[in-house]
């Protein structure tokens, strides 16, 4: 099981982000803390639940500092059976790190951080809202790589204005500090956001889908020329460094999200899914911290067809006998039938691994993949 908090305070809102925060340079870490563990006694989730992944995302981690973030992680430490993890994973903003910080995170057992690098050019981070600039990105990537942490760097690509140029200078700097995964997204503008507001009055462009997939696939072209792997839709990584929390995700691991706008999963045998999302807003999380905003089960073939969708983020792909295992009310003709539409336009493909036969994203279709998604469970 995977346990994810969800930290919902940032110093200010990036006009294109959508996340459940609120804008504060004081977070109110003591009430924060008192309401995860009220959350955690109304929804009677077990003394010392055991969890093999813990993610601190948000929101923004780190701008709880050094103090808050070590209440936070003692406060977890405290809840949950973390002797059996295998990752224990913060997200930081580059601005945040110091030396302090980096201590506390080392002496709580943390193991792996994720910084919101977006851009190393000074005009691309400021049409994306961030506080840094580029030198204090390389600053804060060389300092978590030299204390031993395993360190991801998101990129934002697609963003106008952006060239293929700037996008080369940018993968090879992340690189060039040691950095061993690296996540890359298109810039997504969501209904309701500033930047959406910033357009119509003139002060933005909204980004051109074919400028976005050139430079996704310039991103990949780069990173796997440099030895990364690139093993799931969004996410590149050197052997070893593969994030295991999020790979749970798509691989149908159980997990438990706390936090506002948290969600939390739990599969069963019988190939059923059982999801809740925790209310949006601190201020509604807070005066019900149990409440849940969405509750949904999926039946075994629904959760399925869901199943193949996600499974197949994973570009290694889906080993089908083991898949089969999870979802046993379906069986490998339901699959085929189910993906013969992808396979006959060229998006899917399948193929005899070493465990047996393996349906995958055919290689150079991964930008495809919602397309794919929609079909499988439409």
């Amino acid at each position: 099981m995977g346990l994810y908090v969800h930290v919902p305070f940032c110093a200010r809102a990036c006009p294109y982000c959508d996340f459940d925060f609120e804008v504060g340079r004081d977070p109110p870490i003591d009430a924060f803390l008192r309401d995860l563990e009220a959350e955690c006694v109304a929804r009677a989730l077990p003394e010392r639940l055991a969890v093999d992944t813990v993610y601190v995302g948000g929101g923004t981690p780190s701008q709880l500092g050094p103090q808050g973030l070590r209440a936070l992680l003692s406060s977890i430490d405290a809840r949950f059976e973390l002797r059996a993890t295998v990752e224990r994973t913060v997200e930081l903003n580059p601005e945040h790190v110091d030396e302090a910080l980096l201590e506390v995170l080392v002496e709580a057992g943390v193991d792996r951080v994720s910084l919101g690098v977006q851009s190393l050019r000074p005009s691309a981070l400021v049409q994306l809202g961030r506080a840094h600039d580029p030198e204090r990105a390389r600053r804060a990537l060389v300092a978590a790589v030299a204390r031993g942490l395993r360190v991801s760097a998101d990129l934002i690509v697609g963003h106008p204005g952006q060239r293929a140029a700037a996008l080369r200078d940018d993968v090879r700097a992340l690189l060039d500090t040691g950095v061993e995964h690296v996540s890359i997204y298109a810039l997504t503008i969501e209904a309701g956001t500033p930047w959406e507001s910033l357009v119509r009055r003139g002060r933005r462009r909204m980004p051109r889908a074919d400028t976005q997939a050139r430079r996704l696939l310039e991103a990949e072209a780069l990173l796997c020329d440099a030895g990364l792997h690139h093993y799931e839709v969004a996410s590149y990584a050197r052997p070893g460094a593969r994030a295991r929390h999020n790979l749970g995700y798509w691989t149908g691991a159980d997990y438990v999200g706390l936090g506002p706008s948290a969600a939390s999963a739990i599969h069963h045998s019988d190939g059923a899914v059982e999801r809740r999302t925790n209310l949006r807003g601190l201020s509604a999380w807070r005066a019900r911290p149990g409440a849940a905003a969405d509750r949904e089960r999926l039946s075994p073939r629904a959760a399925a067809a869901e199943g193949l969708w996600l499974g197949l983020r994973a570009l290694e792909g889906i080993e089908l006998a083991a898949w089969l295992r999870r979802f046993p009310v379906v069986d490998e003709a339901w699959v085929r039938a189910r993906t013969a539409q992808q396979v006959a336009r060229g998006n899917l493909e399948w193929f005899e691994g070493e465990r047996g036969v393996v349906l995958r994203v055919a290689p150079g279709r991964w930008l495809w993949h919602d397309e794919i998604g929609a079909d499988l469970v439409s």
